[in-house]
């Protein structure tokens, strides 16, 4: 759902212009700006082609150190990092994938005869890898998972740990985190569970999602959640439900996931984060060793801190990379 946040923030920015602008696609024009926000920092948008579809990125070669941002469910590399790349960029070469069943990566993973259930998490990282593999990225980099993202981080970290120099889980979707206690954070904004806010079958259902993902709500006409849903969400619903699934029917492996990470593992959480608690993140440090020191919270945030607070999310993310 993470354009949506990301077109939602954009919004509350320019109401004043959009009041008068009423016939303007406003998720369109979020995807626009956030190009050439990229393009301006001499990124590419770059499509490797393969028997089951297309794997998208941005990326820029200039030889400074390399890390990998990986978006949330409803995500896009684009959508959910452009701002964060820019900041960033100075010194840094950030990689930005859509994931499998996102954006312009047009493969999906599906539960057949040759894709096993529970296997979706291996399906996306198997992407990522590929990914890497088409720009020539061999040597180990930093890799940064939001929401969803942070669970492909976790996997990619524990199943290729020769790729990951350092790995930064932020409000992931990595272990502790079952179907009751998501059900239950659901209906506590008037849903009737956690599938149904993620399948989002309405424009109207957008507002439960913001409820649990944003610190602050911003005022957002019907005209402009049609718009987004059309746009952002409808197109990739039915493959990115798949994945959803998968998690939720083999809740045993995914929730109780103890991981074997030799690089260094830091968390960031926002202070209030509904839809993630922060003590999702704490069994996650406990259940894997990792030391209290590398817990960071950003204050006045809720699940996506990168968008509702770009500079503190950057000045702890920079805070991370100066550490051993």
């Amino acid at each position: 759902m993470l354009p949506t946040f990301t077109a939602m923030r954009s919004f509350a920015l320019l109401f004043g212009v959009l009041v008068f602008a009423t016939s303007c696609n406003v998720a369109r024009m979020q995807v626009r700006k956030s190009a050439h926000r990229l393009e301006k920092e001499g990124y590419a948008a770059r499509s490797f082609q393969a028997a089951d579809g297309a794997h998208f990125v941005w990326a820029r070669e200039t030889g400074k150190e390399k890390i990998m941002l990986l978006h949330g469910y409803n995500g896009t590399g684009q959508l959910q990092w452009s701002r964060n790349a820019q900041l960033l960029s100075k010194d840094h070469d950030v990689i930005m994938p859509d994931l499998l069943c996102h954006g312009r990566s047009t493969t999906h993973w599906r539960p057949d005869t040759t894709t096993f259930p529970g296997t979706s998490m291996e399906a996306q990282v198997a992407h990522v890898i590929g990914l890497l593999d088409s720009l020539g990225v061999n040597t180990p980099i930093t890799v940064v998972g939001n929401s969803y993202g942070g669970g492909v981080a976790a996997w990619l970290a524990h199943l290729h740990p020769e790729r990951v120099k350092k790995l930064v889980i932020y409000d992931g979707l990595v272990s502790d985190y079952t179907k009751a206690m998501a059900d239950s954070i659901a209906r506590s904004v008037g849903a009737p569970g956690m599938l149904a806010v993620m399948s989002t079958p309405t424009p109207a259902d957008l507002r439960v999602g913001l409820k649990l993902a944003l610190y602050r709500q911003p005022p957002v006409p019907g005209f402009i959640l049609r718009q987004i849903y059309e746009t952002n969400v409808r197109p990739f619903r039915p493959a990115q439900i798949t994945l959803i699934k998968d998690l939720m029917e083999n809740e045993q492996k995914f929730t109780t996931a103890q991981f074997t990470w030799p690089m260094p593992v830091y968390l960031i959480w926002g202070e209030r984060d509904r839809l993630i608690p922060n003590s999702v993140g704490h069994a996650v440090m406990e259940r894997n060793g990792i030391a209290p020191e590398h817990w960071t919270v950003i204050p006045k945030t809720g699940h996506v801190a990168n968008l509702e607070r770009p500079r503190a999310f950057d000045k702890a993310l920079r805070a991370i990379l100066g550490r051993p």
